[in-house]
């Protein structure tokens, strides 16, 4: 059974989904050092839902952000977090020598190029782009061993708000922060927020001082009806409090959505090549990687 966070308040739907999330027959595997995937076809809120995870030790891996420069035909070449051009999640993943991957955050799909605030050491990529700013509302911040996620609705406050980190991410919905889930009001960013898609999500718990934990790195497949339903910002915001997230943030979603593994591959069905298959990926510019 997959652990959910004790103490938390269910109603009497959120409590069946919940146990159907942590009931569900699991497909397991360890990828060393505390880390370890899982996978399964679940039927919570009324839908099929496709969800895979990778969960792992913060102290035992580093987390980080990779930045690609755009359009290249070349071979990739990743220095200190920077690809000389952009690609599939699971290639800037294997070039940079990491052991887990997830698709980073909203990007211009001709140019590939981040629109939200992202920056590696004191480079800074992209900038929030004003259709995305009711989505884009907080960030990731990741140095070392440690990783923290807040909410951001400032676009000329990221860089003050991140000072001290060594990476950092701009994206949204925020899902969970201090250990609650981010209520939104209604008809907020409509067709995005209360509409199933494929989804992307990292997620943190914390130790009782405050330090990252565990880092939750999760895909809901979406767009193969029956299959996988996809899910909606609530419905994140439940997946991610029932594996007790303290905090978490929904990423770019829909065919970007990539989870990756050095020992096991792509681990959910990206769905740009329409199949449900583990081949349908999608060029990106920032992936979240960890090693």
């Amino acid at each position: 059974m997959l652990a959910i966070c004790a103490g938390i308040t269910l109603g009497a739907q959120d409590k069946a989904d919940s146990l159907a999330f942590a009931d569900a027959d699991w497909t397991v595997t360890d990828l060393g050092n505390g880390a370890e995937a899982r996978t399964a076809s679940i039927h919570m809120f009324e839908s099929t839902q496709s969800i895979s995870i990778i969960s792992y030790p913060a102290r035992g891996f580093k987390t980080q952000l990779i930045e690609g420069e755009g359009v290249s035909d070349e071979k990739i070449s990743i220095r200190k977090g920077h690809a000389n051009h952009s690609d599939i999640t699971s290639s800037l993943a294997g070039a940079a020598d990491a052991s887990f991957a997830i698709n980073g955050s909203y990007f211009n799909m001709k140019e590939l190029t981040p629109t939200t605030y992202t920056r590696i050491g004191k480079t800074v990529w992209g900038a929030p782009g004003g259709k995305l700013s009711a989505r884009t509302n907080g960030v990731v911040m990741m140095r070392g061993h440690n990783l923290d996620i807040t909410t951001c609705t400032d676009p000329e406050a990221y860089g003050h708000m991140t000072r001290g980190w060594k990476y950092a991410l701009a994206s949204g919905h925020v899902l969970i922060e201090d250990e609650a889930v981010v209520k939104y009001p209604d008809n907020h960013a409509p067709g995005f927020y209360d509409k199933r898609h494929p989804r992307s999500i990292i997620g943190i718990s914390k130790n009782g001082r405050g330090k990252t934990e565990k880092v939750f790195l999760v895909v809901i497949d979406g767009r193969f009806p029956g299959q996988a339903d996809g899910a909606t910002i609530p419905e994140c915001a439940a997946i991610a409090r029932f594996l007790g997230c303290d905090e978490a943030i929904n990423l770019d979603g829909g065919g970007s959505s990539t989870l990756w593994s050095e020992k096991a591959g792509v681990l959910n069905h990206p769905y740009d090549n329409r199949v449900f298959d583990h081949k349908g990926e999608r060029r990106v510019p920032n992936i979240i990687i960890a090693k």
